[in-house]
């Protein structure tokens, strides 16, 4: 008998659900509904004292345009969210008392981007007021099969990514896809099983002071592992921590689908190999606490 529940089961990321989005090529699903909680629960935390503002970008392309010359100075491909800052002030806040995690791995930002050959033109921008939002801050992305290798926009993604990270601005990258290698080469590849590699990761790129001295803090986690709660970086020395694992509850329960017809614990999710063997086994005691919960007849 099948056992569907409206609430995840799971700690963190749901295996079987995310198996059968990517199985059935029906992420849009998730991902639609999943980047609308991102915007509002980011929005509650940042205080509209400090002039931050969130906004979910629909169209592909973010045109700079400078009033004083009347035209458009760079365009950008738009990201899932992104936060800007319309008037700096002096204070520094944090978050909202969340125990915040540990990255399982911290690089140079350098090499996560490829160096374009215009690197050594690339301009440096201050704050305006000439700007309708402000300006772009932090950007947050939630992949999608087509960003990783082998999807229709990977090359495009990567383009995006490194113009977003040598303008300055930050980048989270948010990778609940298990099945494809990582975007970024630097980042282990769960697909073949190498050393320190994670199912899951969120990747917090900050360029800042400079590109050179710029870092990437890698979060990997396993399956039915808590999505970690991240100190988010924006202007400055200002942070805003955002529980990811929150945020991917809400969504999971208010999209009823998920949990009354999609998943099923009765059954191993779809392509259970594509998991290592700790995530198998992982995966299967987390089904049979959920049988076990199950009232007897």
């Amino acid at each position: 008998m099948a056992i569907h529940l409206l609430e995840n089961q799971y700690r963190g990321i749901n295996a079987h659900l995310h198996s059968y989005l990517q199985q059935k090529k029906e992420w849009e699903m998730f991902h639609a509904d999943h980047v609308h909680d991102l915007r509002q629960a980011i929005q509650q935390a940042l205080p509209l004292s400090r002039g931050y503002r969130v906004i979910m970008e629909q169209s592909l392309q973010i045109k700079q345009y400078n009033v004083d010359t009347d035209t458009v100075q760079r365009q950008w491909t738009k990201p899932d969210v992104m936060i800007y800052q319309t008037s700096p002030q002096e204070s520094i806040f944090g978050g909202t008392g969340v125990q915040t995690a540990t990255p399982t791995a911290t690089m140079p930002i350098t090499e996560t981007v490829q160096e374009p050959e215009y690197f050594a033109s690339i301009m440096i921008y201050q704050a305006s007021d000439h700007s309708l939002y402000g300006t772009p801050i932090t950007r947050i992305e939630l992949l999608s099969p087509a960003n990783k290798p082998g999807g229709s926009h990977h090359d495009q993604y990567l383009t995006k990514r490194d113009e977003t990270v040598f303008s300055g601005i930050k980048l989270v990258e948010l990778d609940y896809l298990h099945k494809q290698r990582p975007s970024v080469k630097a980042v282990a590849d769960y697909t073949r099983r190498e050393k320190d590699s994670y199912p899951y990761t969120i990747l917090v790129n900050n360029p800042l002071p400079e590109l050179s001295k710029g870092r990437t803090d890698v979060y990997g986690f396993r399956v039915d592992d808590p999505i970690p709660a991240i100190k988010v970086p924006l202007a400055e020395k200002d942070s805003v921590v955002v529980d990811f694992n929150a945020i991917y509850q809400h969504t999971f329960a208010e999209n009823n689908i998920f949990g009354m017809l999609i998943v099923d614990y009765e059954k191993l999710p779809e392509g259970f190999e594509t998991y290592d063997e700790e995530d198998q086994r992982r995966i299967k005691a987390r089904m049979q606490a959920v049988i076990e919960a199950q009232p007897q007849p």
